[in-house]
């Protein structure tokens, strides 16, 4: 086993991406959700924060979405705004009913003013634009972290 393996193993599943971290030395820097219908999207951006040290879970649906944070809490949610059947704001609204603490960051690919107006009103720290610079992603999680 090589020591990347030894320090966290990668489980695939059909709808989430987990990382389990083994050692009690390797805290994760905060648990993340992530949550886009752009399966490649939504798997890019938690492999990447998965890399710096966050854990992340991955789902690719508002139901999806839904169904985890009935059962789970996260520090930071980044949600994205267009969505088939449950939409961004649907998915945030929910988060704020079960986990009123966790940080949402709503992105789009469609930024427009009346969009982060309605971001801020329900509750998100902040809005992204897509496609995600992921530098900028780890600074909005950190700065929304320390609010």
């Amino acid at each position: 086993m090589s020591p990347i393996s030894a320090m966290y193993r990668e489980t695939i599943r059909d709808r989430a991406i987990v990382s389990i971290f083994t050692s009690e030395d390797q805290v994760p820097l905060a648990k993340i959700l992530v949550v886009d219908d752009e399966k490649v999207i939504c798997d890019a951006i938690a492999r990447q924060l998965h890399d710096v040290g966050y854990f992340v879970e991955a789902v690719y649906s508002g139901p999806d979405a839904i169904e985890k944070i009935s059962t789970e809490t996260y520090d930071v949610a980044i949600i994205d705004i267009r969505m088939p059947k449950v939409n961004g704001f649907g998915v945030l609204r929910k988060l704020q009913e079960h986990s009123p603490g966790t940080k949402v960051i709503m992105m789009t690919a469609y930024a427009d003013i009346r969009s982060a107006v309605d971001s801020i009103t329900l509750g998100a720290v902040d809005i992204i634009s897509k496609p995600v610079d992921i530098d900028e992603v780890i600074m909005t999680i950190s700065r929304s972290l320390n609010k």
